[in-house]
């Protein structure tokens, strides 16, 4: 059976909060994107999500920073730990968008 949602994210959401934030990345801005300031917006937008609906500004933020991170995680190969760093960063938004509409379609 397949996992829900929520479970999954929450199990996304535990195995990101373990890795630690990519060495040289603090300074390094991919395609001039802040990736200290990328982290930070969309692990905020899904914490938030996995407490309930997002509001207007996080669903905003989510949507366009995910949509971001997607477009530069190429330009970041060079770097094998940050590469998988980002990518669940991604994939765990990813996610907590599907959670978020998920949660605002009608029954």
């Amino acid at each position: 059976m397949a996992e829900a949602i929520p479970d999954q994210l929450a199990r996304l959401w535990d195995e990101f909060r373990a890795l630690r934030f990519p060495p040289g990345f603090h300074r390094r801005e991919p395609e001039g994107e802040c990736m200290v300031m990328m982290d930070a917006l969309l692990a905020g937008c899904v914490s938030s999500a996995m407490n309930g609906p997002l509001d207007d500004r996080r669903r905003n933020i989510l949507r366009a920073r995910t949509a971001v991170l997607g477009e530069i995680l190429p330009s970041i190969g060079d770097d094998e730990y940050a590469t998988r760093y980002f990518t669940h960063l991604y994939g765990t938004a990813v996610l907590a968008a599907e959670l978020d509409h998920a949660r605002r379609e009608p029954k």
